[in-house]
């Protein structure tokens, strides 16, 4: 057990590197460009805009400056019919218009919902062109932002699915992201489940799968492919919000669920401001007062306040009990606070459109760590269950005959006279093993074990699957039998026919003797537990007396000849 517990830490930190190493291969494939492209989609160039009545060519991507304040127009002069497809290139930042002619193709349009230029910066702006193409001219509007200055993404041209296939690849990366958040959210809600099954709940679990569901719809709607997908659908918006606001919401209910955290009420407060958050910035952007973008720095304080106060709240809970499970918790927090730190700092201060990655990143790191703890406590308290549910099944079980024992057979009748209103009616059966003292002395007490043994299996093979069989005393048994089928009669033939059988291939006989009562007598009502054990003993006795003068007196003398005494059903 000491070596099973050391090796889930271990266990623990070769997930994280992995984890880590993972995060380093994926960062040195990210770039600012856009993926190679496949097969189908080609970039178009030949583009120029004009300056004083001059072409001035564009080679894509560039960055360019007007001094002038007006819109940057990119004409293109050398489409073909052969041209006809897709375009697609990344302007929104810039609220991208494309004319084919005097026709309006396509025009960036975000008044339903208005996001800022770090999520504009991820849109493809994609316009399908007809086929008759000769001597039309292409034209990209591109508004000023203000300060005359461009950064021009390269423009695409392919076949609609070519494009899609490409548009989808850009995103692999987040889908990927996505995919493992489902199916590790996946797994920690069966496992929330199965313990909840056995009685073992530990609602952490089901905070982690609600926290990575959670992610999974933020991260899937934030995406490019999900916007074009949905038409830049104000209602996807929403949600994506909505789920970003709601992310801190399964993590508070964690860290309350860890330890002793629970008394903390300052969590409580924080849950309160979550929820607060979302009230009031619904309130705000349904009223028009304010928009959620405009609102996105209090979330992101809100986000950086909670996770500080977790923290806080974490290192004084450490402090005060040592525990490891306290250390991993906030060691996985710390991680999540460095992507996020990280994520912001890109987000607003260099406006980098993969902020989400790093943020992503983080979130699957922290969810590894919590998870590791959280499988080690889980295999301890398995461990200790099992534990105990085998001392307890070895307290009421008889070590012999594996029947249940007298304890067993106490706690049946103490239940069972508080509860027999349930059944229409009981039947106990004692029964009692003859002559094992005498095969104990004559031929030992691995014999006696033997025909103790055997009595227990003929008692299980007769009445198992009508009742409960215990072996309450040496050479005694009883057998509780609810609702019973037949009498007295068709039980003790039940048993007859199992002792035969064990007989026929015994090296000593067997003798069982059975008696019998019913709970309840013929007007319905129930016995007292003395009287009907009482009944059950005296019937039992009763059967001896009768085998005994049933035997013969020629089966009686070989009997007494062979063994000393008589014996047989």
């Amino acid at each position: 057990m000491t070596d099973k517990l050391r090796l889930f830490p271990a266990i623990e930190k070769v997930l994280i590197l992995a984890v880590l190493a993972a995060v380093f291969l994926s960062l040195g494939t990210l770039r600012l460009q856009r993926p190679s492209t496949p097969d189908g989609v080609e970039q178009l160039d030949g583009w120029y805009y004009l300056q004083d009545g001059q072409k001035v060519d564009v080679h894509l991507p560039c960055s360019l400056t007007l001094g002038s304040g007006a819109d940057l127009v990119l004409y293109n002069d050398s489409l073909s019919s052969a041209d006809a497809g897709t375009l697609t290139t990344r302007g929104a930042v810039y609220r991208l218009r494309i004319l084919l002619g005097d026709e309006i193709l396509y025009a960036y349009e975000d008044s339903d919902f208005p996001r800022n230029d770090q999520m504009r910066s991820k849109l493809d702006c994609t316009a399908a062109l007809p086929g008759d193409l000769e001597g039309q001219q292409l034209a990209l509007v591109y508004e000023n932002p203000g300060d005359g200055l461009f950064h021009l993404s390269p423009v695409y041209l392919g076949s609609s699915s070519a494009v899609f296939r490409w548009q989808a690849a850009s995103d692999a990366f987040t889908f990927f992201m996505v995919f493992t958040m489902l199916l590790i959210g996946i797994i920690a809600l069966g496992i929330h489940i199965y313990l909840s099954v056995i009685h073992m709940p530990d609602p952490r679990f089901a905070s982690v799968a609600c926290f990575l569901f959670i992610c999974a719809v933020w991260c899937a709607l934030d995406s490019s492919l999900i916007q074009q997908l949905t038409n830049m659908s104000p209602s996807v918006c929403y949600i994506s919000f909505y789920a970003f606001m709601a992310l801190a919401v399964p993590m508070i209910h964690f860290v309350r669920s860890t330890g002793e955290m629970r008394r903390f009420r300052s969590l409580n407060v924080c849950l309160f401001l979550f929820y607060l958050n979302v009230v009031v910035q619904s309130l705000l952007d349904y009223f028009g007062v304010c928009s959620f973008i405009d609102m996105l720095l209090a979330t992101h304080l809100l986000l950086a306040a909670g996770i500080g106060l977790i923290t806080i709240l974490m290192l004084r809970e450490y402090a005060r009990t040592h525990h490891r499970e306290i250390l991993v918790t906030l060691a996985a927090f710390a991680i999540l606070a460095a992507g996020g730190l990280l994520a912001i700092v890109l987000y607003w201060l260099l406006e980098i459109p993969y902020y989400g990655a790093i943020f992503e990143i983080g979130i699957l790191i922290f969810i590894i760590c919590l998870l590791c703890s959280l499988v080690t406590t889980m295999a301890a308290n398995l461990r200790f269950k099992a534990e105990a549910v085998v001392y307890q099944r070895l307290s009421q079980e008889d070590h012999l005959t594996g029947l249940a024992n007298r304890r067993s057979f106490e706690k049946y009748l103490t239940d069972l006279e508080t509860g027999s209103d349930i059944y229409g009616n009981m039947a106990l059966l004692f029964m009692d093993l003859d002559g094992l003292k005498y095969f104990n002395d004559q031929f030992g007490h691995n014999v006696g074990d033997e025909l103790i043994i055997a009595a227990a299996r003929c008692i299980e093979t007769a009445f198992s699957e009508m009742g409960t069989c215990f072996r309450i005393g040496g050479d005694e048994f009883a057998v509780i039998l609810p609702d019973p089928e037949g009498d007295v009669e068709d039980w003790r033939k039940r048993l007859e026919d199992s002792v035969r059988l064990y007989n026929q291939n015994a090296r000593h006989r067997l003798s069982i003797a059975c008696g019998a009562s019913l709970l309840r007598d013929e007007s319905g009502r129930s016995k007292r537990m003395s009287d009907w054990k009482y009944e059950a003993d005296q019937a039992m006795y009763a059967c001896k007396r009768q085998q005994k003068e049933q035997q013969s007196p020629e089966v009686s003398s070989i009997n007494q000849g062979r063994e000393g005494k008589s014996y047989g059903i």
